[in-house]
């Protein structure tokens, strides 16, 4: 893949939250998905065509979402919720 496509989602549909009732947005989904699976915001940022500051600032929403602090709290999350 080249540095400039941009990443197609492998699911288009929010990630819902049993625990808090709020669902994540389209955009939050996809970077939840690529944190939980271990890459840099700075990586992130590149491959959604986003700024570095846009994926932390959706990081924060979708820790908020999901009352968890981390990236291993979104990964575990992530495990739970996909299997």
């Amino acid at each position: 893949m080249s540095t400039t496509e941009r990443i197609v989602p492998e699911q288009t549909d929010v990630w819902p939250d049993h625990r808090v009732g709020e669902r994540m947005t389209r955009r939050e989904a996809e970077v939840a998905r690529l944190v939980s699976q271990g890459l840099a915001n700075k990586v992130v940022a590149r491959l959604l065509g986003v700024r570095e500051g846009t994926v932390k600032v959706h990081l924060h929403s979708i820790y908020r979402k999901l009352r968890i602090s981390n990236r291993t709290g979104l990964t575990i999350s992530a495990i739970k919720d996909h299997h």
